[in-house]
């Protein structure tokens, strides 16, 4: 179903002027064969928390208050577009002389930015705003220009540095055929354009420190699990500016739609409906013959076959959050697949409960009660740890010629400096449908301007005994980690403003 997500709103007031502002970017404008009039118009940039429909964000009523960072406008560039022809007429780089702050939470605003006037032909317009954006788009057609790609703002996956500002847009189709006019009875036209940031924000933490693992039907721990690290792959480096959405119907459809500014440039559609990032049509169904060959990923999952060639990130410690900013990644519902999507691979140590046993000279097994001389590598069986093959085979009771050593222990874990490690995968949801066993349209996806929050709150098992990559495993099914993933509204915060 579509929900709704907190995003910003521009107000563009329109006050009537004589022709020829002092301060203000010429630029040629198309000649319709009788006078071109202008207008005088101040740009009033407005951070305001009214919601926008989008689909996959939760409705609860619970948002993420950002930090001023995140929201503010320290520019911002308007594009003119002739609404009949659809050719360009002029672009404005706007100027903000001061900033001041309201005190309603939402239904009023929270920060405007209020910009110097400029001079605006009298007309109907397709309006498009990016801020915070050096990059100036030089298109002569509106669908040259809605299809632009901004591939010089953020060139890495995973974006660190925002003091500049998050880019921001609105949706293309929000604000087409708006009329800019002066006349004798109301000199005042006030336009509102929605803005939303390119980026998304996800949080990652966990519930506590140490998770301990029991044997079910008792209240016995057989292992400790410690969250040390993770590390987040398929992060895309490309975007669209402004965000293209499609109808798509079934996995055949893998050809770019032709764009339609009413249809694909707005909000989601209920049925069938998908984002879509400059990469979505290359993620077919197979994703074991991707190798990511134009370099579209940053920490791409085949990239790697060892944990020690991964830079991972240490976790804060219980109840707090690392914090990450990227790219949407989206894609058709047949190919939400581990080598397309957005995860997280978790680092893990074990420890052992005093389980862990070897073969003596007599074909014994003993409990090795000296941690220091616990072996390399351990052999997990039923709950307990061994040293060998034919210790598990022993507690099993098997033959040592009736099988083979991997038809024997369960997972094998090799020693390192601070003890035994596992590891965990979890792939970013955007729609959880609740069914394991069931993929559903944008069930797993990264959309732009939401608010993605997880934490492990649990750990049912072990994890795997290297990172798994099988890029053409689906994203559903089963995991020994329970995590509570929220995809929540991320709104601007109202704080005062001291000048």
């Amino acid at each position: 179903m579509l929900r709704l997500n907190r995003t910003f709103y521009v107000l563009l007031l329109a006050a009537t002027m004589v022709c020829g502002c002092s301060q203000h970017e010429e630029s040629e404008v198309t000649d319709s064969g009788s006078e071109t009039r202008t207008t005088g118009i101040v740009f009033r940039l407005q951070a305001n928390g009214t919601s926008a429909t989008t689909r996959g964000v939760e409705d609860s009523g619970n948002y993420l208050q950002g930090d001023d960072k995140e929201y503010w406008v320290y520019n911002a560039r308007v594009y003119l577009y002739d609404s009949p022809t659809k050719l360009f007429v002029k672009s404005i780089q706007l100027k903000i002389n001061y900033e001041k702050s309201g005190t309603q939470p939402f239904d009023g605003f929270h920060t405007s930015f209020e910009t110097e006037r400029v001079s605006i032909p009298q007309g109907s317009y397709d309006i498009f705003v990016i801020a915070n954006s050096d990059k100036v788009i030089s298109r002569a057609t509106e669908d040259q220009f809605l299809a632009a790609i901004d591939s010089t703002t953020y060139v890495q996956g995973q974006i660190s540095d925002i003091s500049k500002g998050i880019v921001m847009t609105n949706r293309g189709s929000d604000n087409i055929g708006q009329l800019i006019s002066s006349t004798a009875t109301n000199d005042e036209t006030v336009i509102p354009i929605k803005l939303e940031r390119v980026l998304a924000r996800l949080d990652i933490g966990k519930d506590k420190d140490e998770y301990p693992l029991t044997v079910p039907g008792s209240a016995k721990t057989y292992a400790t699990v410690m969250l040390d690290r993770h590390y987040i792959v398929n992060m895309p480096k490309y975007y669209y500016l402004f965000r293209h959405t499609a109808v798509l119907e079934n996995e055949n459809a893998m050809n770019v739609p032709n764009w339609n500014i009413n249809q694909n440039f707005g909000n989601v559609s209920e049925s069938n409906g998908y984002v879509i990032d400059p990469y979505f049509f290359k993620k077919t169904i197979n994703a074991e013959g991707f190798t990511n060959q134009d370099k579209y990923y940053e920490h791409f999952l085949g990239n790697y076959t060892s944990p020690n060639s991964v830079a991972w990130t240490t976790f804060k410690s219980a109840g707090n959050y690392n914090t990450a900013y990227c790219l949407e990644n989206c894609m058709l519902q047949q190919a939400q697949k581990n080598g397309y999507s957005t995860g997280i691979f978790f680092d893990a140590r074990i420890e052992p409960n005093n389980n862990v046993y070897k073969l003596n000279d007599a074909n014994e097994l003993v409990l090795i009660t000296d941690k220091t001389k616990y072996p390399d590598p351990i052999y997990y069986y039923n709950y307990n740890f061994y040293d060998s093959p034919n210790a598990v085979k022993k507690a099993a009771g098997i033959s040592s010629t009736s099988a083979t050593d991997e038809d024997i222990y369960t997972k094998k874990f090799k020693k390192s400096d601070d003890g035994y490690h596992c590891y965990y995968v979890y792939w970013i949801r955007h729609e959880d449908n609740h069914d394991n066993y069931k993929m559903d349209v944008m069930e797993f996806a990264i959309v732009r301007n939401n608010y993605y929050k997880m934490h492990v709150t649990d750990i049912a098992g072990l994890g795997d005994t290297d990172i798994p990559i099988v890029p053409d495993k689906p994203d559903e099914g089963e995991t020994y980690l329970k995590v509570e993933l929220k995809v929540r509204s991320w709104i601007v915060r109202n704080i005062p403003i001291t000048f």
